[in-house]
């Protein structure tokens, strides 16, 4: 069994859509997103940033910024044997630094209670819960 702190890095699609069913705390510069994979197993880690947030330039900095921030934050506020995924947000890569670590750890501490508390985790991601309308025949 794997040390509390082991951290292991999420790098496949799949891993990180089987994350993105689970819990998930907003805050302005970052989306968090959690969930259960083992009780005792590795803290899993995944990064992301889409091209809505800017340029590759922007995009990584943005993804550099939340890597640190989940190096200071995951430690004190993780929980072994959860998946997390960082999700950058438009603010992300120029917010002020203290106001960033304080988005994460305080989704941190939201994803925790949510995960304890064991409320049921969303459902799979569909795109439109009504059916498309049906279309006029000329």
């Amino acid at each position: 069994m794997s040390p509390p702190n082991t951290v292991e890095r999420l790098r496949k699609r799949s891993q990180f859509l089987l994350v993105r069913n689970g819990y998930r705390a907003v805050r302005p510069t970052v989306l968090i997103e959690a969930r259960q994979r083992a009780p005792d197993g590795p803290i899993g880690l995944g990064f992301t940033a889409s091209s809505k947030i800017g340029g590759a330039v922007v995009r990584n900095r943005a993804k550099r910024r939340l890597r640190e921030a989940a190096r200071q934050a995951l430690p004190e506020f993780g929980q072994a044997g959860v998946d997390y995924v960082f999700v950058a947000r438009r603010g992300t890569p120029d917010a002020a630094w203290d106001a960033l670590l304080d988005d994460v750890r305080n989704a941190l501490i939201r994803l925790r209670a949510e995960l304890a508390e064991g409320r049921a985790e969303r459902a799979p991601w569909p795109r439109s819960k009504r059916p498309s309308p049906p279309k006029e025949s000329e």
